[in-house]
């Protein structure tokens, strides 16, 4: 399978193990395909068929949820600044970055809620070195940190790596002269840094633990400063909600996640709520690979959508049409990948897949996977029981091509 498919099915495998349930996961509104679906013809079972208007955000968390969203496009995939990162280690744990908890063990002080109680939205990206589970690995951890303005990030930064500084006795301060405003410590012998850089009202926070290396401070500040090599001017291209906007701030001004089946909010399939993504927030959602992001570009991929289906949306048909053709599950089966029944009514450019687990001579479907594209978009959808499935994808086609 090429990229983002592998990857998304790496990523409905680890979802099985917690949910009991599996799906993979110029701007113009609500532009109806012109292929016309007859719901008649589909067998969609009980989900929806008709695009919702989803309008603005409801409360504080939704809206502060949003623009992590928003940021998420602009907080660097950790390849990009060193290709040895080829795994996400961050996984089904949300990017969304809210409170301290968010930051699971990377923040380790209990005082980051009081310190940071301005926080508007942040989002944190893991990625390793990958190979064996028992190969050593470096380890980059990022997360950007937005508050309301520079005055109140030019505060809390220090302070956050003062108390983040002070946790360990044996900690001593390092000096990150490449970068102004960014403080520094480590533990000598120990083979990891922790950094917090000011950038405006941002607050770039840097984590790296190598496990492949003896304590070396200079090649631990040259990852951190690589890495903000890169992260820092995306900053720049970030344009922020207005403060007096943000409560009432757009959850689908493209149109697009109105017309992706929403998750079942009994059993979410991932961390994160429901929404989409134009660039690199995608590619942290498929838990992908370096390859993953220029695919979708070759495609002219202009926003990936992320509920019960993955809806990725191209800025022509020519574009999601080649990547159908790189996706195409028959002409890159695994070994353990069958092809089997897609769903009666979607005309072509549709195919599935059962990923099978042997016993003997015996096989049993793990999971199963479609793929299919229709003008404008390309679509995956996963689960463990085919008819319901192929429910699924049938409603998923009728969504993206009804008015």
């Amino acid at each position: 399978m090429r990229s983002v498919v592998r990857a998304t099915c790496a990523l409905l495998a680890a979802a099985l193990l917690t949910t009991g349930a599996a799906a993979c996961g110029s701007e113009i509104s609500g532009t109806p395909a012109r292929i016309q679906s007859d719901v008649a013809q589909l067998d969609v079972g009980n989900y929806q068929t008709k695009p919702r208007q989803i309008g603005n955000a409801k409360n504080d968390k939704q809206a502060r949820a949003r623009e992590a969203q928003r940021l998420a496009d602009f907080v660097i995939l950790p390849y990009e600044a060193d290709p040895a990162y080829v795994e996400d280690a961050w996984f089904l744990r949300s990017h969304v970055v809210l409170n301290r908890k968010s930051l699971g063990n990377l923040v380790i002080n209990d005082t980051f809620d009081d310190v940071a109680k301005d926080l508007v939205a942040g989002w944190a990206n893991s990625w390793s070195t990958g190979g064996a589970d028992s190969d050593p690995r470096r380890t980059l951890n990022i997360a950007v940190l937005m508050f309301p303005n520079a005055q109140t990030a030019a505060q809390v930064g220090p302070a956050l790596e003062h108390d983040d500084f002070t946790y360990n006795r044996e900690n001593q301060p390092v000096a990150i002269t490449k970068h102004p405003n960014t403080a520094s410590h480590w533990r000598p012998g120990y083979s990891s840094i922790g950094s917090w850089t000011v950038k405006d009202r941002y607050i770039v926070f840097i984590k790296v633990v190598d496990d492949t290396a003896e304590p070396d401070l200079p090649a631990l500040v040259g990852h951190v400063e690589r890495a903000l090599d890169v992260q820092l001017p995306l900053l720049d291209k970030f344009q922020p909600t207005p403060s007096a906007d943000l409560s009432r701030i757009p959850l689908d001004p493209l149109g697009v996640l109105g017309r992706t089946l929403p998750s079942d909010p009994e059993s979410p399939l991932r961390a994160e709520p429901d929404g989409f993504y134009t660039g690199r927030g995608s590619i942290s959602l498929l838990d992908a690979n370096p390859d993953s992001l220029p695919e979708l570009e070759r495609a002219d991929v202009d926003a990936v959508s992320f509920g019960d289906a993955v809806v990725f949306r191209s800025r022509t048909a020519g574009g999601a049409a080649k990547l159908w053709h790189e996706w195409q599950p028959s002409t890159h089966l695994d070994a353990d990948e069958k092809i089997v029944d897609a769903p009666a009514g979607i005309d072509r450019n549709v195919e599935c897949f059962a990923k099978v687990v042997k016993s003997g001579d015996t096989e049993t479907p793990a999971y199963y996977l479609c793929v299919f594209q229709v003008d404008r978009y390309t679509v995956q959808a996963n689960g463990r029981q085919l008819q319901n499935l192929h429910q699924k994808i049938s409603a998923q086609y009728a969504l993206l091509t009804s008015n």
